[in-house]
């Protein structure tokens, strides 16, 4: 994915501003924010005092965010991609950013759809990938409409 998209896969903390991007060694946590590699220039980490780290967010920085779905006591909870499109001044810098921010999440989007398979749950479509859907076939796991922890 890394390559098709041209995209850097970060973190969304780390001790120091430029240490955001992950390497190619699989790291822990419950997602990831991708950004085109363009337009890893217009980043902008803020950092919390108290805690001593950088943070990322959709909000403030050109990133997709990628929260993983989680799997919990047999049911597979959702994951989301998520990414804030942002209304610029037509004529500032950062329309253009957003513009290439549009576009690279379309692809994203595009890129993952074909990569998963639609799978049918009691309350609609949901998408999920190849070995996953198989182990929803066979009943291995269950899909679980809202998050861990929430009392819906």
């Amino acid at each position: 994915m890394q390559d098709e998209l041209d995209a850097a896969v970060l973190r969304e903390r780390a001790g120091a501003p430029e240490d955001f991007e992950v390497g190619d060694a699989p790291e822990k946590g419950p997602g990831r924010l991708l950004c085109p590699r363009s337009l890893t220039g217009g980043l902008r980490p803020r950092h919390i005092e108290v805690r001593d780290e950088w943070i990322l967010d959709a909000g403030s920085s050109p990133v997709v965010e990628w929260w993983f779905s989680k799997l919990d006591k047999g049911f597979l909870h959702p994951g989301r991609l998520y990414w804030v499109p942002g209304d610029p001044d037509p004529g500032a810098d950062d329309a253009t950013s957003s513009r290439e921010l549009a576009s690279f999440a379309n692809r994203l989007f595009t890129w993952m759809r074909s990569y998963t398979v639609r799978f049918e749950a009691e309350w609609g479509p949901e998408r999920v990938g190849p070995l996953t859907a198989e182990r929803l076939q066979d009943g291995d796991i269950a899909l679980r409409r809202n998050p861990p922890g929430s009392s819906i």
